[in-house]
């Protein structure tokens, strides 16, 4: 290589770090979140040798500690972009022949790894198995005197096979090539793949697992082939490397380096989901609680879904814009509000997040089960346990809750909150709580919990407000209530207009005029808490409506009203 070339090389490294760094921490910074958010790493000795003592267990136990830095995207994605690029130099420097053909064919096996993160559930160990294995191959290609690397390759497969797991096979296929010994080769391969099957007799899992490996995938059905696409390219890019051909008449480097990145970029974006960086945006700002940035968000990119909807209106309803502002947006019956299981795109730990806000607490604490029971490959969650310690505090249920801190207390980013819920809890004086939990206190029920009916939300929501009138959230939620459920009358009657210290909210104001206007009371003079231009509002909606106007038209000057949702949805 000359100097040229090192340069276009190492420019392409950098690019291909840039490039990571910045795709998945701004356009699918969520998706790197989320998988923080399918974990619970604890620093204990118990927790390494539960991972450790699985095969894949070494590999496995340190991509999930370096998924906990997942709790911010840039250093995430800062991570993921390291390993993707370490993985590209170890392929490189494992290629014997250095040439613009055999360059490019290093980086293949690293954006074929890329375009797996970009699923709903890669795990980080993929990669830290991949780089292991290679790192391990590299060392022992290095290693001088053949019988002594021979021996050390033997030895290192089943090692490895503990250690990284069914990526040891491609360790086997990489020495294989570069010993071009057909005996040693043929040896080394038939053990490794001994390695699967000699597990499978010892341990409970199917024989597929074991082969594909344990901890590259959350799913444990129907898992991306391209993992080990990636490892056959990466054989092939080193026997290639090894080849007397190799080297000869090649393209110039430019142009392979470039043909090779106009491919990538489609190729990425066709394994992202927009759609699912859509939605795991509003679940998890609604996790973090992070109210005003969701409406922000929505202002940008209106919520599509029942689950995104959902949380959008927990934030409305938090910022004091629920009854103002909620059918600025698409609104689709009640699941909107409150969803159920059989809601599509329902997020368990969002939804416990509206039940928890609302103050049916045990509620809450039921999604949240169902969030952890969720999680593919069955880990914990840092983000649940959060919030199942919280609703503990606030049931004055203190022993779960040292529960749920203790192991919140052995990880990185939620330690220093654990340990200070902890430290009150250990009050000589009793247990004590933070005002946030002793106020949430007297918003939940002051009995037992009562078994919420989703086909009767108003009997709950009116419950909690006759035990605690206070409740704005639940009062606001049973006023929407009402009105996504075309129910007038109980609207009407429940809503506190006279008691306002300001104007009444727009969509209320809009369900008491249309109860007004269909009771016939038109003739008589409106309250004073309806805005005239409301009414003249309502006047021409109800001109176009008798006249037949298009719902184009309709949807174009009404549909921010209540109105237009009650007769067209």
């Amino acid at each position: 290589m000359n100097r040229l070339q090192r340069v276009i090389d190492w420019s392409a490294s950098l690019l291909l770090f840039a490039s990571v760094t910045l795709y998945f921490s701004v356009p699918y910074g969520f998706h790197t979140l989320n998988l923080e958010q399918l974990q619970l790493f604890e620093g204990t000795l118990t927790y390494f040798a539960e991972i450790v003592t699985r095969p894949g267990g070494f590999a496995d136990y340190l991509g999930r500690f370096l998924t906990q830095f997942f709790y911010q995207a840039w250093s995430g994605a800062f991570i993921l972009a390291g390993l993707l690029v370490l993985i590209r130099w170890l392929v490189w420097l494992l290629c014997s022949r250095k040439d613009a053909l055999t360059g490019s064919l290093s980086f293949v096996p690293s954006i074929l790894l890329g375009m797996v993160m970009c699923y709903r559930f890669p795990t980080v160990s993929l990669l830290t198995s991949f780089s292991l294995m290679l790192a391990a191959a590299l060392a022992v290609s290095r290693m001088a005197g053949t019988k002594s690397r021979r021996i050390v390759a033997l030895v290192l497969i089943p090692v490895l096979y503990l250690l990284l797991g069914s990526f040891s096979i491609v360790f086997a296929a990489i020495l294989a090539v570069k010993e071009r010994n057909k005996v040693f080769g043929g040896t080394i391969l038939v053990l490794a793949l001994l390695c699967p099957l000699v597990a499978w007799m010892i341990l409970p899992y199917p024989l597929g697992r074991l082969f594909y490996g344990l901890n590259y995938y959350k799913v444990h059905i129907l898992m991306p082939v391209w993992p080990w696409i990636a490892a056959l390219v990466t054989a092939a890019a080193i026997a290639f490397a090894e080849s007397r051909t190799a080297g000869r008449t090649v393209p110039a480097w430019p142009i392979t380096y470039g043909i090779l990145f106009v491919l990538a970029v489609p190729a990425v974006l066709l394994c992202s989901s927009r759609n699912d960086e859509q939605s795991l945006k509003y679940n998890i700002l609604a996790g973090k609680r992070a109210w005003n940035r969701i409406v922000t968000e929505a202002t940008r990119k209106a919520p599509k879904t029942y689950g995104e909807t959902a949380c959008l209106n927990l934030a409305l309803c938090k910022t004091g814009h629920l009854g103002s502002h909620m059918f600025d947006f698409l609104q689709d019956g009640p699941e909107t509000l409150l969803p159920n299981e059989n809601t599509p795109h329902h997020d368990g730990l969002s939804t416990a997040e509206i039940f928890y806000q609302l103050g049916m607490v045990n509620n809450a604490r039921r999604h949240c089960f169902e969030a952890l029971n969720v999680i593919p490959d069955y880990q914990n969650s840092a983000a649940v346990f959060k919030l199942l310690a919280e609703i503990s505090l606030v049931n004055e249920n203190f022993e779960m809750a040292r529960k749920y801190l203790t192991s919140l207390s052995h990880t990185l980013f939620y330690r220093k909150w654990a340990k200070e819920q902890l430290a009150l809890l250990k009050d000589p004086a009793g247990p004590f709580v933070r005002n946030e939990y002793t106020e949430k206190r007297f918003e939940r029920y002051k009995g037992e919990d009562y078994i919420f009916d989703y086909n009767h939300a108003d009997v709950s929501l009116r419950q909690l407000l006759s035990e605690h009138p206070g409740n704005l959230t639940a009062l606001n939620y049973l006023l929407a209530w009402y009105l996504l459920q075309k129910d007038l009358g109980a609207f009407v009657a429940t809503c506190p207009f006279e008691g306002f210290t300001t104007a009444v909210p727009k969509a209320w104001q809009e369900g008491f005029l249309l109860d007004w206007n269909q009771s016939r009371f038109s003739s008589e003079e409106l309250p004073d808490f309806i805005t005239p231009a409301n009414a003249a509002h309502l006047e021409d909606f109800s001109r176009d409506f008798n006249a037949n106007v298009p719902l184009a038209t309709m949807q174009q000057r009404y549909g921010d009203t209540y109105w237009f949702y009650y007769f067209f949805k």
